[in-house]
Formats: structure tokens, C-alpha cells, sequence
């Protein structure tokens, strides 16, 4: 299962002041000179009876339907006591204006009821009701993926076992998600799957120890996806740093799960941010 989270990257009201002292152990206990980030790592809910771009091919979620409605109502009601002073969504920054605009079609109308994509239903939805004049898209596009190419140049070279554990993952992962979906499982079920440490490491590693060694020693492909991949995270990372203030004290980060097993790496090596975790805040 080594490689089985890298796949999921190719799927692709303020609390009032009284409610403070209702937050969770894991959050009174942290260093309050920290910024205190929540990391989300999604699958794409646009995606429902739809094929997608996607290498890999799984069934989504209905989030329109009443199960998951009901679980989202439950997450944002746990996000909101959280209070992110600023939610970061997998969008560029080219795209802000529009983003801008929807976001203020999603808050004054009923345009986003019916709109599946985990940007409107979870960061739009958590921002209205925390009250939020803007939600930031961080997202950084400007990168190259040549996975096809890797492929070719790993059968070049002759590094069929790896390729046979790159299928058996895709296989593997489509299996277990699909069984997640089928079982109807909570949404808050899925979203701890999708963002167990474990699988996140498991996820950087994909292109630390597969993807990069992938082709013949005179061939670079492997690198080069590795980096594009490492710097597109940088980037978005680096929007974040950007757009947060001295004056914020928490923050919600929601993308795909595949940025954040790398955001969360990048992340967790600074002295000025402490990672929390959505099942922190579900389970307290």
C-alpha cells in the first residue's frame, strides 16, 4: 500500500466570547504565540456519476443528499467554534476576482445550493457563517505533470515492478474508496481516510522514493514531476504565508488531499504554526 495516497492527488459568525472556553482540550493546551492551522484534505465532490479528468476512477459522494448535508452541517458547526480567521480553497490567484464574485452570489442568494463542488459546500458554507467578507484561492497552476511521459520512460528502463505497484495501488485505492462510498459511510469517516497521517507520509513518499527514481539514469522525467509537483505546494504554501496576518490566529486550509500530505510536511516544519487536525475537532 505504499503508494496508495498518491493517487488521491490525481482523483485529482465569529464564536462569541463566551464560547471560547468550549474548545476542545487539543486546542487549549496549544501554544497560543502559534498560528493554529486546520488542514482539510478533500476528494472532489463535482466529480458525483461523472468520470472527471482523474487517473484514477472512483464513485463520489452525493453531498446534495440528506446524509451528507446532515454531516456537513455537523463539520462546519465544529469548524465555526474553531473560528479560522481566514479559509484558503484550491483556487489560483488569478482566479480571486471571480471567486470573489461567486462567493458573494453563494452569500446573497441560493445559487450554491445545488453546487457540489467541496469549495461552495464546505468553505463557502463555513465561511458565510462565520461571517467572512472573503475566501482566498491559493491554488498555483503554472506546473507541469508529465505522468504519462514517467510511465513510458519507467517501461523504457525496464521498471515494470514498479509500474505493477503503481496498478495494483490505483486498484487498491479505487476498491477501498469505492467501498467507503457504497457503505454510505459518514462524511466525516471519509475525510479522516483521506487525511490519516499515516497515508499523508505515505503520499509525499510516492514521489520521494517511486516517482523519482522512475526512468533510466541519463533520464530525469521522475525528478522533474517530483519538483513541479513539491513546487506547485511551495507556492501555494507560500500564497498562505502571504495572506495571513500577524493578527490571525487560526486559519482552515481546504484542497485536495494530495496538497495537503505535502502542505502538512512543508508546514509542520515551522516554529510558528501548530497543525489541527478536522477528527481533533469532531472528536472534542
Amino acid at each position: 500500500m505504499k503508494y496508495l495516497f498518491f493517487y488521491i492527488t490525481l482523483l485529482l459568525v465569529s464564536c462569541h466570547p463566551n464560547k471560547i472556553e468550549e474548545k476542545s482540550d487539543i486546542l487549549q493546551e496549544s501554544n497560543k504565540d502559534k498560528l493554529q492551522v486546520l488542514l482539510i484534505g478533500s476528494s472532489h465532490w463535482n466529480n458525483y456519476q461523472s468520470e472527471g479528468l482523474d487517473v484514477v476512477q472512483t464513485n463520489e459522494v452525493d453531498i446534495l443528499s440528506k446524509q451528507y448535508q446532515n454531516d456537513l452541517e455537523l463539520i462546519v458547526s465544529k469548524i465555526k467554534a474553531f473560528n479560522p480567521d481566514k479559509i484558503f480553497v484550491e483556487r489560483t490567484i488569478n482566479y480571486q476576482p471571480k471567486l470573489d464574485s461567486l462567493y458573494n452570489l453563494y452569500k446573497t442568494t441560493n445559487w450554491g445550493d445545488r453546487r457540489r463542488n467541496e469549495i461552495y459546500q464546505l468553505g463557502f458554507r463555513t465561511a458565510k457563517m462565520l461571517g467572512h467578507q472573503k475566501v482566498y484561492g491559493v491554488d498555483h497552476r503554472n506546473t507541469s505533470f508529465p505522468y504519462d511521459s514517467l510511465i513510458k520512460t519507467m517501461k523504457k528502463a525496464g521498471q515494470t515492478k514498479l509500474i505493477t505497484a503503481f496498478n495494483e495501488d490505483i486498484e487498491q485505492y479505487e476498491k477501498t474508496f469505492n467501498t467507503f462510498i457504497s457503505e454510505k459511510k459518514s462524511l466525516q469517516e471519509i475525510l479522516y481516510f483521506l487525511n490519516d497521517k499515516q497515508q499523508r507520509k505515505s503520499n509525499f513518499d510516492w514521489y520521494l522514493s517511486g516517482a523519482n527514481k522512475g526512468g533510466g539514469i541519463n533520464e530525469n522525467v521522475g525528478s522533474f514531476l517530483t519538483a513541479e509537483w513539491v513546487k506547485r505546494n511551495i507556492y501555494i504554501y507560500g500564497s498562505i504565508q502571504k495572506y495571513t496576518e500577524p493578527k490571525d490566529q487560526r486559519i482552515m486550509v481546504l484542497m485536495g488531499a494530495g496538497h495537503i500530505a505535502v502542505l502538512e510536511s512543508l508546514m509542520s516544519q515551522s516554529s510558528s504554526m501548530q497543525i489541527i487536525e478536522l477528527k481533533d475537532l469532531m472528536n472534542n
